[in-house]
């Protein structure tokens, strides 16, 4: 029945968005496509690069009750759940709508276990523009592996969009290619060069942080407490769909010599695992978790990631945009890669020679990881190199704290 009931609204709302006029100075956000309560990252940060535009009308879409998401000093927005009557009004009259993963997922509904239904919403009468969440390493979309395509790509209406989107983000040259060869059959003008909002955080003075960003800072530095911060933060595997792939596990053997290491170095170990969990055979990093040497710095702790980027010293990931973020605020990064080859080749695959775009050496066991981690804390030499210099270009045609400012600017000439 519920399936019923949401597949023939999801049918209402499609009628009366395509007869209903769109008022341009209506911009519609969503909150995380997973976790409902958070309002953060790309799509946060454009909304406070516009939120004391009163010509503006600031629509954040909720799908629970959730109402408190720090925002300050912000001047006519409205918080509103979705699928209230409210919301739906305000849904169909928005010219702008912005999105972090697709609008299949961000202004989906979901309900029992995991089951949802997708708003099929109009495209061709309002400007829908994807904010995309990190800048990729791995194939998505049209060039997922055939094991992988063949389960999430089932949802008709992701290709369509793609075709759609009136602009999709990208930070260099290179990234547009690869982000328009991944989105197809998007249109190439339509992918845009402005760097990742979030990044501006990256590098913003601390004074000038919106204030709900400060506190997420503030409590990466409580967790520090003056001591050196080594973060590892590896993304997701694809175990639901290739039943080979697998998450490292630690063996009791290895978390000693990394405590043995934190202790010498005066330094702690923050684990941030992938928001995305849809198996119980995750990172076991997590079971030793201890709060001395071994913190969570994961999504309930710590919502946005540029404020783990930002406070860390050091970075280990393997896969994950995280490491390419690290590069813009130069921060060491180590590739932990042991499953590369089984990544590739039957799991989201990789666009790029890794060795070639990685800023250092990669590394394929734990006693290397912590070879190498002594060695950079001793010599701190990674940075100044022309390999991570190249990695840095390779990545970023602009690093500044203008991105949130190019994406406003972009949207605003196709209302004109």
């Amino acid at each position: 029945m519920q399936t019923l009931y949401y597949n023939t609204l999801s049918f209402i709302i499609r009628i009366f968005d395509i007869l209903y006029p769109k008022d341009k100075s209506y911009w519609g956000f969503s909150v995380h496509h997973i976790k409902s309560d958070q309002f953060i990252e790309n799509a946060r940060a454009v909304f406070e690069e516009i939120k004391n535009e009163p010509k503006i009308y600031k629509v954040l879409f909720t799908r629970d009750d959730t109402t408190e998401f720090e925002i300050s000093d912000a001047v006519n927005y409205r918080i509103v759940k979705m699928l209230s009557f409210s919301g739906i009004l305000l849904l169909i009259k928005c010219k702008v709508l912005f999105v972090t993963h697709s609008v299949s997922m961000d202004y989906s509904v979901r309900y029992g276990k995991s089951k949802f239904t997708v708003l099929k919403l109009n495209m061709i009468n309002r400007n829908v523009i994807n904010l995309w969440h990190g800048i990729p390493i791995k194939k998505l979309y049209a060039l997922w592996n055939p094991e992988v395509k063949k389960r999430l790509d089932r949802v008709e209406y992701r290709n369509y969009e793609r075709k759609k989107y009136s602009g999709l983000i990208s930070t260099s040259t290179i990234d547009s290619y690869s982000m328009s060869t991944m989105f197809h059959p998007i249109k190439y003008e339509n992918v845009w060069i402005t760097g990742l909002p979030k990044n501006d955080l990256l590098l913003q003075d601390y004074n000038s942080l919106p204030e709900y960003f400060k506190k997420q800072v503030d409590k990466v530095r409580n967790f520090k407490n003056g001591k050196r911060l080594i973060t590892y933060a590896p993304t997701y595997r694809q175990t639901a769909a290739v039943n080979s792939s697998q998450y490292y596990q630690f063996t009791i053997e290895e978390i000693d010599k990394l405590k043995e290491f934190l202790k010498k170095n005066n330094a702690i170990f923050g684990f941030r695992m992938h928001y995305f969990r849809n198996d119980s055979n995750l990172f076991n990093m997590e079971n030793y978790i201890d709060n001395e040497y071994i913190f969570d710095l994961g999504h309930k702790n710590v919502t946005e990631v540029a404020a783990v980027i930002r406070e860390s010293d050091i970075v280990i990931s393997d896969y994950s945009s995280v490491f390419i973020e690290s590069l813009y605020v130069n921060k060491p990064v180590f590739g932990f890669t042991y499953d590369m080859e089984h990544y590739r080749d039957h799991q989201d695959g990789l666009l790029y020679d890794f060795e070639m775009i990685f800023p250092s050496p990669l590394i394929f066991n734990f006693d290397n990881l912590i070879n190498s981690l002594q060695e950079e804390i001793l010599n701190n030499n990674q940075t100044s190199t022309q390999k991570y210099k190249t990695s840095q270009k390779f990545f970023f045609d602009h690093i500044d704290t203008n991105n949130s400012k190019r994406v406003v600017e972009k949207v605003k000439s196709l209302l004109a």
